[in-house]
């Protein structure tokens, strides 16, 4: 935590000293630079995060946000390759948060790509499968055809990856099959022209053969690998060829071909140690030697490297092991806290109805003199009820009684509220049907005039949850941004 405050004040200071501010034309070069094809073999994990970090935080100064969010999925899949599950999935909850509120969907299903992939790691199958089908949700959302596509092969393929590492259906593999055709289908819609389109279809490719090569059908897992081969002709260096390796060394353990088996997972080791990613696939590298050795008959090698393969898999279970225990907390809650925690809920619960009563005999007997602080630009020079009880067939008593259910967080003060505005939500939703019923109870605060603090203590969230539920009503009503949203609300009769 230190190094990365430390990392972050650095550039900070660097900008400061050379009295340049960091642009978006600065910082998509740096972007330019950390998604180079060959990025991750001349800098390694360590330099990727660190130019990763870098684009981050400039882009966070001068709220350039598509930078920050691209910084983000970048830090994530370096966090995931490296199998640190923990900092992968914080990355991409706050890059997910900030993808919904720009309504960047290219990002979101991308991430929501990301985080299914973790979850399988961690046991989560039912998480994961959600994860996967909610990005493909996404991605349908996307304008540009060819990232559309794209978007969809990767989250069909993550659904097929889902179903094959969770390894409980009869027959997984015609699912895993046909989800990993639909996502070569629609890599092949891609246009022509469109960068690196030949490996996004030679992924898939590579896909449909290792699901052949797991049914142990070798002619047609290799006719696929073959053109594998030629997709990727001009990008044989690329972390794609660690796993083709592997695949390509348990199809000669399958032939009997062992001593061609070792080359090719030995290929497998040694792009592996140059991207300094992978252990996973480096396990599967030593697992299949070991198996090699074993048919050979060397049997001091075959138990070398399965021991090998043993300290990878035990490293790797203890890691994740920690890693589920913490999202297990953070899903679940603490519960070796709650009997404390639920005594102090009843106690604050019970003071809470005593202070409500005395706050509620104190409010009736002043309400005609009630005013409410407002934010600035929020309805200006006029009071709560003052503006209300203007407007056509507003009754005051239950206005005040209204306001009272909202301040107190009362189940009811939707309803009432409706009943005393009956054509708002209606007319709300015949500008937008999009809106939840949420969005409508955020709208009644706001018709009548609670500012953001008060509403995020009625609904005991945070500010900038509201601000950020606010921002995405606007959207969805399509009030201009120079408008006043209160304003314009409070002319909805």
């Amino acid at each position: 935590m230190k190094n990365k405050y430390f990392f972050c004040f650095a550039i900070l200071l660097s900008n400061i000293l050379s009295g340049q501010t960091p642009t978006q034309k600065s910082i998509d070069s740096l972007w330019t630079i950390a998604t180079d094809k060959n990025a991750y073999l001349e800098k390694g994990s360590k330099e990727m995060l660190r130019l990763c970090t870098e684009i981050y935080y400039q882009s966070k100064n001068i709220n350039y946000e598509k930078g920050e969010l691209r910084a983000l999925v970048k830090m994530s899949e370096v966090y995931i390759n490296e199998q640190n599950y923990e900092e992968g999935l914080k990355k991409i909850s706050e890059g997910l948060l900030l993808a919904e509120k720009t309504d960047n969907y290219v990002i979101w299903s991308d991430l929501l790509r990301l985080q299914s992939s973790v979850y399988p790691e961690l046991g989560y199958y039912k998480k994961a499968d959600q994860s996967a089908r909610k990005a493909l949700h996404i991605a349908d959302k996307i304008v540009e055809n060819d990232r559309r596509y794209l978007a969809k092969a990767n989250a069909f393929r993550r659904i097929a990856e889902n179903i094959d590492e969770e390894n409980t259906l009869k027959n997984k593999y015609d699912s895993v099959q046909f989800y990993f055709y639909k996502a070569y289908v629609e890599s092949k819609k891609i246009s022509p022209d469109f960068p690196r389109r030949e490996m996004y279809i030679a992924k898939n490719v590579k896909n449909i053969a290792t699901v052949l090569s797991q049914q142990n059908k070798i002619s047609e897992a290799e006719k696929y690998l073959t053109w594998y081969e030629i997709l990727t002709k001009k990008a044989k260096k690329n972390p794609e060829y660690i796993s083709y390796n592997i695949l390509k060394g348990n199809l000669e353990n399958k032939k009997g071909n062992y001593k061609q088996a070792l080359e090719y997972f030995n290929n497998s080791i040694q792009l592996s140690q140059n991207y300094k990613i992978l252990p996973s696939d480096l396990m599967e590298s030593y697992s299949g030697i070991s198996e090699s050795y074993g048919h050979l008959k060397d049997y001091k090698n075959e138990a070398l490297y399965a021991e090998k393969a043993k300290k990878i898999n035990d490293s790797l279970s203890s890691a994740e092991k920690r890693i589920v225990e913490k999202v297990a907390k953070s899903e679940q809650g603490n519960n070796t806290e709650k009997p404390k925690i639920w005594l102090w809920i009843g106690l604050i619960t019970l003071l809470l109805i005593v202070l409500s009563i005395l706050f509620f005999i104190h409010k009736r007997k002043k309400i005609k003199n009630t005013s409410f602080e407002i934010q600035k630009n929020e309805i200006p020079e006029r009071g709560i009820l003052q503006s209300l009880e203007k407007q056509p067939s507003t009754d005051s008593q239950a206005l005040s009684h209204i306001i009272e259910l909202a301040q107190t967080n009362d189940p009811s003060f939707y309803l009432k509220f409706s009943e005393l505005f009956p054509n708002f939500n209606s007319k709300l939703l015949e500008i937008s049907s999009q809106l939840t019923p949420s969005d409508l109870e955020y709208c009644a605060f706001m018709k009548l005039n609670f500012d953001t603090k008060q509403i995020a203590t009625f609904k005991r969230t945070s500010v900038s949850s509201v601000e950020s539920r606010k921002y995405r009503i606007r959207k969805k009503l399509n009030i201009n941004s120079s408008d006043n949203i209160y304003t314009w609300l409070m002319k909805i009769q």
